[in-house]
């Protein structure tokens, strides 16, 4: 698992737990439903302000889409998702931040 597909379930999960449809995020994001719903399956990269507009949406700290863990499960091993978690570094999740940053610089620029 990617971590752009870590922090779409970090979302996924953060969503339901307010109690928010897809649509609901969308309108409170200011994004369309499709979209949200393309990053939920990590088949999106967001941008920092996109991200930046989903944390206020749900009223968390953006810091909140890189760590948080998906919800216990039955089964003595974690989830798979909290495996990959357990990995992401506040360095990690700097560096991530940065290189969207740069694309987004790139792409501006030609």
């Amino acid at each position: 698992m990617k971590n752009i597909e870590v922090i779409g379930e970090n979302i996924r999960i953060l969503r339901q737990k307010s109690g928010l449809s897809q649509e609901q995020l969308a309108l409170l994001s200011n994004m369309n439903t499709s979209y949200i719903g393309q990053i939920e399956r990590g088949e999106k990269n967001p941008t920092i302000r996109t991200l930046e507009k989903i944390a206020a949406a749900l009223k968390i700290n953006i810091t909140d889409l890189f760590t948080l863990s998906s919800p216990s499960t039955k089964s003595d091993s974690p989830p798979q998702s909290q495996q990959y978690l357990a990995i992401l570094t506040p360095e990690d999740i700097k560096r991530y931040m940065l290189g969207i940053l740069k694309d987004e610089s790139n792409n501006t620029k030609g």
